[in-house]
């Protein structure tokens, strides 16, 4: 048998080869994704979503993937069809005693993947009505602001895309109907435009991330009036680093529904944090040196204005939520401008140190 020899350095240099073709591949999805005009801008998405609804919708356990068919204008104005895979996703929104129509995960082709809105995506998360009256219709546009509210804030937050969503039954057994959706960027995409990588590891508790970024993230937590998250177990949030040893990673949170400011029907919270409405704010911040909070106080009250703007200058929510949430957000800016109220309720309830609950 004859033997075949390989010159070590032409092996070499052709794993490098297929390596760096590998990741300019990679770089070069990420790169169309995050330049593509999806996420970087508000006006609402008009889209067809053809699928079998009641097939997709009922898959909770196996959560197996599913052929549909996204449809769009074009910039032309002519209709730009797109091929995904579709499955249920999610905890509380995916169980149908809260929800007749979970959270998806559109799946789309990264090969071939080009010249059009959705360039470059690979897995993005919808953020679907949940349930069929307009309420719920309600939460979704109140839920996509509260990102929006976040992106103000800091830019290690996730970008969001408000949809008007025609569903197309496949299946025969419902009529087309239109609702509210968004969707959320990609987890590595938000990771490569901040420079960054997902960090995979566990973090043990709240000292463990950048303070800056952690503080800021609860003390928007506290605003809004949302309990449902949780560093240790990364609950409702994603961390991202500079490199894989996680050192000081920064927490970007996600699923904002069990908030106090939007107040869907579902929301409770967790029975250790002994509160009785989602209502009701609750700090859940680690203890700082002095005047450490107190930064980050004045970063909230010089983007007030924009915060407010926000909320007042949409025409995806009513007036009625836009005046409750703005008088619940003018609670809060009471609380942090009032010495004797901060330190009653923030500054003298943060924990010395780090208790688990979720």
């Amino acid at each position: 048998m004859k033997k075949i020899f390989i010159n070590s350095h032409f092996l070499i240099g052709l794993i490098t080869f297929f390596g760096s073709v590998v990741m300019l591949s990679a770089q070069s999805r990420m790169d169309r994704a995050i330049q593509s005009s999806l996420f970087q801008e508000d006006e609402i998405l008009e889209l067809t979503l053809t699928m079998d609804v009641e097939t997709v919708t009922k898959d909770i356990e196996d959560r197996e993937e599913h052929d549909g068919t996204i449809t769009y204008k074009g910039v032309d104005g002519t209709d730009v069809a797109l091929s995904v895979m579709l499955k249920t996703r999610g905890k509380t929104r995916a169980n149908p005693e809260v929800c007749k129509f979970p959270p998806l995960q559109l799946n789309f082709k990264k090969k071939g993947n080009y010249d059009n809105i959705f360039t470059g995506q690979d897995k993005l998360k919808l953020v679907a009505h949940c349930q069929y009256n307009k309420g719920f219709d309600d939460y979704v546009a109140q839920e996509y602001l509260t990102y929006k509210h976040y992106n103000i804030l800091t830019e290690n937050s996730f970008r969001v895309r408000l949809l008007r969503v025609t569903y197309v039954d496949t299946g025969g057994n419902r009529d087309p109907f239109t609702k509210y959706a968004f969707l959320i960027e990609e987890d590595e995409i938000l990771a490569e435009r901040r420079g960054k990588i997902v960090s995979e590891k566990s973090v043990r508790n709240q000292d463990m991330c950048e303070h800056n970024a952690l503080d800021l993230m609860i003390l928007f937590e506290f605003m809004i009036g949302n309990t449902d998250w949780g560093v240790g177990a990364k609950h409702n949030m994603k961390l991202i680093a500079d490199d894989s040893t996680n050192r000081l990673p920064i927490p970007v949170p996600y699923d904002f529904d069990y908030a106090g400011a939007i107040m869907t029907t579902y929301a409770q919270p967790a029975e250790a944090l002994q509160i009785t409405s989602v209502r009701q704010r609750l700090f859940r911040g680690l203890c700082r040196q002095p005047g450490s909070y107190e930064k980050i106080f004045q970063i909230f009250n010089d983007k007030k204005d924009d915060i407010y703007a926000l909320y007042k200058n949409s025409s995806h929510v009513d007036d009625r939520f836009k005046k409750s949430t703005l008088k619940y957000f003018d609670q809060f800016y009471d609380i942090i401008n009032n010495p004797k109220k901060a330190k009653r309720q923030i500054l003298e309830v943060c924990r010395a140190k780090h208790n688990h609950v979720f």
